[in-house]
């Protein structure tokens, strides 16, 4: 496997260069020790943002011809990491769980972890990742779909997602441990098409939740972009998700924030 460079650019902050490569095993002790320096940064709150792993967790994703671990680096030095699954068949239902659009496994690559060095953040390191990676995935692997899924509360990660062209298509819960997750979905070379005659609709970061976003996804309203000046998430009505949609087995239909959160929207509020 090659570890040529995959791309390379200036940061934005420094007058200094990055490029981006595929990881190999001589990389996973630097890896480890930045996903540890990663884990240390986040608050209590905020540890279900990542995946915990260990140096054997590393060193199987790298072993694994199904997925590609790449790397970001400044002079030398590791500064961010992210990972991708090309999965098939026999494992969409643990990579991911309950996912409800009618993709072909085997057209899928799944987005996972992009991480970044806090002292580096700001360069859109992330961002650019998960254009490499969904820019390998397509060329190199024929995959036509990209999904990733993100904690529903994890901003951080689905504007990184948003910034790529990718839109939140679902939001459930994560039967592994709880949580709430939106799913972000995207045919890549294809972009949604969205009524913009409609209004569109912002929920503010905060207000990030399994009910709301449930609903507005139940009317065809897919979250698309975001305006960090307001905090907000943008949601615009699209048909183009609608002809691969599973049933949809949302879990909260008897919740009352939900219940009110039809009513607003049938009203236009």
């Amino acid at each position: 496997m090659s570890t040529s460079i995959i791309a390379r650019g200036q940061l934005r902050k420094e007058e200094k260069e990055f490029i981006i490569r595929r990881l190999e095993s001589r990389d996973i002790p630097e890896l480890y020790g930045l996903h540890k320096l990663i884990l240390s940064n986040l608050r209590a709150d905020q540890q279900q943002f990542i995946h915990h792993k260990t140096r054997a967790d590393f060193q199987n994703m790298l072993d694994n011809p199904n997925q590609l671990v790449i790397g970001t680096f400044v002079d030398g030095r590791l500064i961010g990491y992210s990972s991708a699954n090309f999965i098939n068949q026999h494992n969409i239902g643990n990579v991911l769980p309950g996912f409800n659009l009618d993709y072909k496994p085997g057209e899928i690559v799944v987005l996972e972890q992009a991480s970044v060095n806090p002292a580096y953040r700001g360069n859109n390191l992330a961002s650019i990742m998960n254009a490499a990676r969904q820019k390998i995935a397509f060329q190199e692997y024929g995959r036509r779909y990209a999904v990733t899924m993100v904690d529903i509360h994890n901003y951080f990660s689905y504007r990184n997602a948003l910034r790529n062209g990718m839109c939140i298509t679902q939001a459930t819960v994560d039967p592994e441990d709880g949580g709430h997750i939106v799913y972000l979905s995207k045919e890549m070379g294809n972009p949604p098409k969205f009524n913009h005659v409609g209004q569109a609709v912002s929920v503010a970061y905060d207000e990030m939740n399994l009910a709301t976003v449930s609903i507005l996804l139940k009317n065809n309203y897919i979250g698309h972009s975001f305006d960090d000046t307001k905090g907000e998430v943008i949601f615009s009505y699209s048909e183009s998700f609608d002809s691969c949609r599973k049933i949809r087995r949302f879990g909260n239909e008897n919740n009352a924030a939900l219940r009110q959160s039809v009513m607003n929207l049938e009203q236009g509020r």
